[in-house]
């Protein structure tokens, strides 16, 4: 969530011209600024590329192949499998 009181600065970015008029069609489609979707992004792209985000990831990605073809293999049974897959053996 944003912080309201918090101070905005002004960013200087070399960007091609039509990226620019792109993402301004963009924004103006979805009702926002330019500016806002860039500190938008920016911010969502922090919180991905932190290390918390692995154990979210993780979280996420828990279960999900809980009654797929694997579900029933322990892991040693897996691993064996990909060796030989990968080693055609």
């Amino acid at each position: 969530m944003k912080n309201l009181k918090e101070q905005k600065v002004k960013l200087t970015l070399s960007v091609r011209k039509s990226a620019i008029d792109e993402a301004k069609k963009y924004a103006s489609l979805e009702g926002s600024s330019l500016s806002n979707i860039v500190e938008d992004f920016l911010v969502k792209y922090s919180k991905s590329n932190s290390d918390s985000s692995h154990s979210n990831l993780a979280d996420e990605l828990f279960g999900c192949a809980k009654n797929g073809s694997f579900s029933e293999l322990s892991d040693r049974e897996i691993r064996d499998m990909r060796i030989k897959e990968r080693f055609n053996l």
